[in-house]
């Protein structure tokens, strides 16, 4: 009986000596969900886009790293800070990724390591360059956030700091990012009672920690035994008692990182940074992820969930980064997520938006998308009434593509959409310009900005009778909404109705010819009564109306009598004026001047058909007996209208003869006398 115990005992203890296999001892039970760190000194290559398609699925977090050893302790400048080591490019490289990140992200942690030169796990105060570079990098995220909104911000490994200085740090975060949630984790060599501590510390004084947790590192955490890596049951403890401590405060307990050096058969041994034992590809690849499985087994067996990876894109120097790891997409696949064919995108456009598969993204960014990505830019897009942006042209890696397109295949496309802005034009007149240099209508509408619109002179026609008359050219840009006022004159049809030649009428004051046509509104149109055509020739003209002004159209009826002058001399006087062209003009038969009596030889009627000066011919009567005088006739060139009487007496004369009679032998003698008496005195007085 002894002996059946005793070989039993030694079965049980050669059992316990057997290594276990924890691959099988721990089963995923559900996906957990990993976060993934980003640190600045990655490969400048974008390589942490690849994260992108999977946002949904897990979590990214952003390190920002400070170099602050040689600053010391006293007061510097923000310059002097960025100016130190690589503050200012670190800054730089993490904030563009943030910027790239956050809107494709649900939650996104913000981890800041105070300082590098050093662990900073040593550090016991917060140096004045270290809360400088803080606070200007937390101002920085609050611009790209919204105030922190949906992040979790914090520090981690802080192992020796003092109460004041996690005062000093989380109270900068909670002022400057209101609507981040706050985290702490820390390494296996800060107790479970001093992360409490912390806790209730910044709780007493208003901050309230919504995530505490520990990271776990190959140094000195990891057993490894036929292959399998785990967490050694003394750190299990201390991670088990601080989740129980989360739970109860009711917050998130996680662990911050959990890491291996990539591609190292032992990357789960010492030494635990930056140092390679055995590196070997690419069998190392692939043990690296079975350790990474392996510890998310177990800490899933134990109820957490939220993991950190360290880290996705750690390069130069850095043995972390699984950016390159081969398999990389199996770790995905053991926790749930399905690998995904993606594509790089990098859109250029006016518009500072565009759709992929119906979700909205930033236009001038880079974006990791999956596949089949369908690209969808807007062929309008209103910014309001007046202002809007018009698609023109869509290039896919220099090829003209349409607005709405599909990328099928995986690689890095350069998308280019040109849009133009332009602004509604209103115009008081539809015309022809000259638009960008093309002859064109102009009217209402939209234009390009930065159109140049020439309108020149032109006649628009109304009506029938009423034009516009655009005499000037004007020049307009189109550089924002506009109401373009191009001044014209409205201009009415005046229709002369008149069968000669054109006539002088005074318009606006001026001399001018009056033809039919058109007259800008207002004109002052007066038809003179007469028109001169020379001293002696004149018409007479009858108008309806004469004076008037062009406020619509009109019609003016106008008739013209030609007008001579005539001046006819009798022996009583003269006849002369002006007298309508074919006029009959009836002299006296007889004419008594002082008892002499004159009587017309000729006719008395005399037709006017031009201007004349006229000396009829008429007798004189002496002693019953008759008397010759000369009848002449001159032309002129003008016209008047007069009228005389009709005489009884029938005499005809003609206007261009003169007629001699027969004198009395008396009367000549007397006259012969009183000649010579006449030149007898005229001979006397000259010799005086």
């Amino acid at each position: 009986m002894s002996k059946a115990i005793n070989f039993i005992i030694l079965i049980l203890i050669l059992t316990s000596l057997i290594p276990v296999n924890y691959s099988l001892a721990y089963n995923v039970s559900s996906d957990p969900r990993l976060l993934f760190w980003l640190v600045p000194w990655g490969p400048s290559n974008g390589t942490y886009e690849n994260l992108l398609p999977y946002l949904q699925n897990l979590v990214v977090g952003i390190v920002f790293p400070f170099n602050t050893y040689n600053l010391g302790n006293g007061n510097v400048s923000l310059q002097q800070a960025l100016d130190y080591g690589n503050n200012e490019y670190w800054i730089s490289e993490q904030l563009s990724k943030l910027d790239m990140l956050y809107n494709s992200s649900n939650l996104l942690f913000i981890n800041f390591f105070l300082t590098t030169n050093n662990w900073r796990g040593y550090l016991t105060s917060v140096t004045p360059a270290q809360m400088v570079l803080l606070e200007y990098t937390l101002h920085k995220i609050a611009a790209v956030t919204n105030g922190g909104q949906k992040l979790v911000v914090g520090i981690s490994e802080m192992n020796n700091l003092n109460n004041n200085g996690y005062y000093e740090v989380y109270s900068a975060i909670q002022q400057i990012l209101p609507n981040a949630k706050l985290f702490y984790y820390t390494d296996l060599g800060q107790s479970v009672s001093s992360v409490e501590s912390v806790f209730q510390y910044l709780q007493s004084n208003g901050i309230t920690l919504n995530y505490i947790g520990y990271d776990v590192y190959p140094y000195p955490s990891y057993n490894y035994a036929n292959g399998v890596v785990c967490i050694p049951s003394n750190y299990v403890n201390l991670i088990s008692d601080l989740e129980n401590f989360a739970n109860q405060q009711g917050i998130s307990f996680f662990i911050g990182e959990i890491g291996f050096r990539d591609g190292d058969v032992q990357g789960y041994n010492n030494p635990a940074s930056t140092t390679y034992i055995d590196f070997n590809s690419p069998a190392g690849y692939q043990d690296t992820i079975n350790y990474y499985e392996d510890v998310i087994s177990q800490l899933n067996s134990m109820g957490i969930n939220f993991i950190g990876i360290w880290n996705y894109n750690g390069w130069n120097g850095d043995p972390f980064g699984l950016w390159n790891n081969p398999y990389f997409n199996k770790l995905l696949e053991f926790v749930g997520i399905q690998p995904i064919e993606i594509a790089k995108i990098d859109v250029v456009s006016t518009l500072p938006f565009y759709y992929v598969n119906g979700s909205i993204h930033n236009a001038n960014k880079t974006y990791i998308v999956t596949l089949p990505a369908n690209i969808t830019f807007v062929n309008v897009k209103y910014i309001n009434g007046t202002s809007r942006f018009i698609l023109e042209e869509v290039t896919l890696n220099g090829n003209t593509t349409s607005s709405i397109f599909t990328i099928n295949q995986p690689g890095d496309y350069t998308i280019i959409a040109n849009y133009v802005m332009q602004y509604y034009v209103t115009t008081n007149l539809n015309v022809s310009a000259n638009i960008n240099g093309v002859k064109e209508e102009l009217s209402n509408g939209w234009y390009n900005r930065g159109s140049t619109i020439n309108v020149f002179p032109q006649v628009i026609p109304i009506s029938q009778h009423e034009i516009y008359n655009i005499t000037q050219t004007f020049n307009f840009i189109v550089e924002s909404p506009m109401s373009i006022k191009i001044p014209y004159i409205v201009e009415y049809y005046v229709e002369v109705n008149f069968t000669g030649s054109p006539l002088l009428a005074v318009i606006n004051g001026t001399n001018r010819t009056l033809v039919s046509g058109y007259y800008p509104a207002g004109t002052t149109i007066e038809i003179p009564k007469y028109e001169y055509l020379s001293s002696v020739e004149r018409l007479e003209v009858f108008s309806q109306p004469q004076i008037f002004i062009v406020n619509e159209p009109l019609q003016v009826n106008i008739k013209a009598i030609p007008q001579f002058w005539v001046n006819i001399y009798l022996p009583n006087g003269s006849i002369s004026g002006w007298y309508n062209n074919g006029s009959i003009i009836v002299i006296p038969k007889v004419v008594n001047v002082n008892g002499t009596t004159y009587v017309l030889n000729g006719s008395d009627e005399i037709i006017v058909t031009q201007p004349f000066f006229l000396l009829p011919h008429y007798i004189v009567l002496v002693n019953n007996t008759q008397t010759m005088t000369n009848s002449t006739t001159t032309n002129s060139e003008t016209t008047t209208q007069s009228s005389v009487t009709t005489s009884s007496y029938s005499t005809t004369t003609t206007q261009s003869q003169t007629f001699y009679g027969t004198l009395n032998n008396s009367a000549l003698t007397l006259i012969i006398v009183l000649i010579i008496i006449a030149i007898i005195v005229v001979v006397i007085i000259s010799k005086r």
